[in-house]
C-alpha cells in the first residue's frame, strides 16, 4: 500500500515552468471561486492520506482535496467540520470521491494541483531493484493553498512518463496549452474530469 520513503534532497532537478504564467491563472482562479460561492482550499503538510494513510509532504507528485456538506460523512475522525478530505496523490483522490459518490455522497468540490501556477519540477531518485539501479522520475508536490484548482477547471494529463506517490499519476494543468506542451514532452494522454472513472484508474 505504500511506497518507500522519498529523500528530496537527493533527487536531480530541472526547472520546467516559468512562474510568471503562473500568477495569471491564480487572478483567473479567484474570479471563478467568487462564482461558485464554494470552499477555499487549504495549505496540506503531515497530513495522512484518506486512501492509504501515507505522509502527503513525504512524497512527490501533485496532491488532493475534497470538500463534502458534512465531512463526517464521509470520514470517520474528529476533524473540523470546515474541513477537506485530503489525499496524497491525484489517484487517491479520484478513488475516494468515485467510491464516496456510490454510497450517495457527492463533493461539493474537488481541487488537485495545478501546475500551471508553480514552478514545478522533475525529480529523479534512484532505488534498488535486485542487482541494478533503477531511477524513478517524479513530478514536484506542491502543497500550498495557491497551488490548487477545482478539477472542472484543469486539463488533465495521466500515465506520463512523470509519477506521482502512488506511481502513474493524473497530472492537471489550467493552461490547455501547457498541458499540450507537457504531452508532446512527458506522454500520457489528455483528459478532462468528467472522464475520469475506475477503468481510467485501473489503467494507470
Amino acid at each position: 500500500m505504500t511506497r518507500r520513503d522519498h529523500d528530496r534532497e537527493s533527487g536531480t532537478t530541472r526547472r520546467v515552468f516559468l512562474v510568471g504564467s503562473g500568477a495569471a491563472g491564480l487572478a483567473a482562479l479567484a474570479g471563478c471561486l467568487g462564482e461558485d460561492d464554494v470552499p477555499d482550499p487549504i495549505t496540506l503538510s503531515d497530513h495522512s492520506c484518506e486512501m492509504c494513510n501515507m505522509v502527503i509532504n513525504q512524497y512527490n507528485g501533485p496532491v488532493g482535496q475534497a470538500f463534502y456538506d458534512d465531512i463526517h460523512d464521509v470520514v470517520d475522525d474528529d476533524r473540523d467540520e470546515d474541513d477537506p478530505a485530503w489525499f496524497c496523490s491525484s489517484t487517491c483522490t479520484y478513488e475516494f470521491v468515485l467510491d464516496r459518490e456510490d454510497g450517495g455522497h457527492d463533493p461539493q468540490v474537488i481541487y488537485l494541483t495545478d501546475y500551471s501556477r508553480v514552478d514545478w519540477e522533475v525529480v529523479e531518485e534512484e532505488r534498488e531493484a535486485g542487482d541494478e539501479t533503477v531511477v524513478d522520475t517524479y513530478i514536484s508536490a506542491h502543497l500550498d493553498s495557491e497551488s490548487f484548482a477545482e478539477v472542472t477547471d484543469l486539463t488533465l494529463v495521466a500515465d506520463s512518463d512523470l509519477e506521482g506517490a502512488m506511481g502513474a499519476s493524473i497530472i492537471g494543468f489550467s493552461d490547455s496549452e501547457e498541458a499540450g506542451s507537457f504531452l508532446e514532452e512527458h506522454g500520457g494522454i489528455e483528459l478532462e474530469h468528467g472522464q475520469i472513472d475506475r477503468d481510467v484508474l485501473s489503467g494507470l
